[in-house]
């Protein structure tokens, strides 16, 4: 029985002995490999959330920028957003867009771009003309970027909008009437409340067709100067009425 034990032990040593040899083997031959491939996981992983971080960084960055853009109110500053973020969401097309504004905005107030004080000198002809020609490029630049998708309605819908005031502006009213119809057949049924807005454009339209008469500065102050005849006595019927009542009881 002894015998027999001891013989078991032995045999159970020997496949102990073996299996630590396989495993060795296996350690010598597949397991290099099998700790690259695990390796390479583990540095794709890491690659992966240092990507999406850059990503995230960069976004932000890019609003950032562009709420500076905003902050200076400068049409260069959008312009150099829209052109180096122009990856990064929609900031491309807001870039243009907001360009445009701001020159749009000068014209109308009749200030060159960036200054808001009152005393400003007035544009000239060919500082107005400048303007609208920048403010119908940008306005360009930003319908162009019209992928016929969902997502860039807006943006090419604000352009449009835009496009169309700069022909108002220079009294191009069948000009704008095509902008305005642009703007209808883009939007569809999307945004059905643009589409009113514009079809409300196109009705006023013929009211910009009409020459305003404005007065002129010998008229402006003729009228400032002009004094109305006035009687010096004060005319009260009340008060004369409440004399009377008193006046009659002493006579």
């Amino acid at each position: 029985m002894d015998r027999d034990r001891l013989k078991d032990i032995q045999t159970a040593d020997l496949s102990e002995s073996n299996m630590n040899e396989d495993f060795v083997v296996w350690l010598k031959t597949k397991g290099p490999t099998y700790l690259l491939f695990f390796m390479v996981i583990i540095a794709a992983y890491l690659y992966y959330v240092r990507y999406q971080q850059g990503e995230t960084a960069y976004r932000a960055e890019a609003w950032i920028a562009y709420q500076e853009a905003v902050a200076s109110g400068l049409p260069a500053s959008h312009e150099d957003v829209a052109v180096s973020f122009a990856d990064v969401d929609s900031i491309e097309g807001l870039g243009y867009i907001s360009a445009g504004d701001a020159y749009l905005k000068s014209f109308v107030l009749g200030k060159t771009v960036g200054n808001a004080q009152e005393n400003a000198t007035p544009l000239s002809e060919d500082d107005r003309t400048f303007y609208l020609e920048k403010a119908d490029a940008l306005y360009s630049k930003a319908v162009a970027l019209d992928d016929s998708s969902p997502q860039t309605t807006l943006i090419v819908v604000s352009g449009l909008y835009g496009r169309a005031a700069v022909s108002e502006s220079r009294g191009d009213v069948e000009g704008a009437e095509q902008f305005y119809n642009q703007v209808i057949s883009r939007v569809g049924d999307q945004y059905p409340s643009l589409a009113s807005q514009a079809e409300a454009r196109i009705t006023s339209l013929p009211n910009l067709a009409v020459a305003v008469q404005l007065p002129t500065d010998a008229e402006v102050t003729a009228q400032l100067n002009r004094t109305e005849s006035r009687d010096a006595s004060p005319n009260n019927t009340t008060i004369d009425a409440l004399t009377e009542l008193t006046d009659s009881p002493s006579q």
